[in-house]
């Protein structure tokens, strides 16, 4: 039985080295583009902007996060017993730096588009720029709020006042690290 357990909690443990290694990617794809801005907004002598590198860092990290979803799916159809919450709240507030220095380049982005032949694409700047940011959050959050809600049902227990909190808490943007701390706290309960 402890075999089959091991076994089983390899799941979960994959889908947060995989949530790890997104982060690190979110931020190497972040280092791709701060360099080239603060070159422009500071005169330094650094490259041009590698829209590639770019590209290819943000599909890697969406691959990635995909990844780790399929795992904690299927760690929760084993029935695995360990969703390892608290490590998604580390996951969260690591990412706290990422999304504030997200915020700061969209903004440099829509600040240099402020002419009259670009004041059109700042609403689709702005969407791609919040549908984006959405993703990375999501992408750390599903994985428990999928475990939490197959947990309740399979063990046929009433929902107590802060994994609803939390589940709520994980889809809105400043609250999901909150929402992960919630949810950390009702699994403990629970359990």
């Amino acid at each position: 039985m402890e075999n089959n357990l091991k076994k089983e909690t390899k799941f979960f443990f994959v889908c947060k080295c995989l949530l790890i290694a997104a982060v690190v990617v979110l931020y190497a794809m972040q280092a791709a583009v701060l360099i080239p801005v603060g070159g422009i907004l500071y005169n330094w002598p650094v490259p041009d902007f590698n829209f590639k590198l770019i590209i290819a860092l943000l599909v890697i990290a969406c691959l990635l996060g995909l990844a780790a979803l399929i795992f904690g799916i299927v760690g929760t159809a084993k029935r695995e017993e360990e969703p390892k919450t608290g490590l998604t709240v580390i996951i969260k507030a690591v990412m706290v730096p990422f999304f504030c220095i997200n915020i700061y380049l969209w903004c440099v982005l829509v600040s240099g588009m402020l002419n009259p032949f670009l004041l059109l694409a700042i609403p689709a700047v702005i969407c791609i720029g919040c549908c984006l940011t959405y993703v990375y959050m999501i992408m750390t959050s599903l994985p428990d709020i999928i475990y939490m809600i197959s947990f309740t049902i399979r063990r046929k227990k009433k929902p107590n006042i802060f994994m609803i909190l939390g589940i709520i808490f994980e889809f809105f943007f400043v609250l999901d690290l909150l929402g992960s701390i919630f949810i950390y706290k009702a699994f403990k309960e629970m359990k």
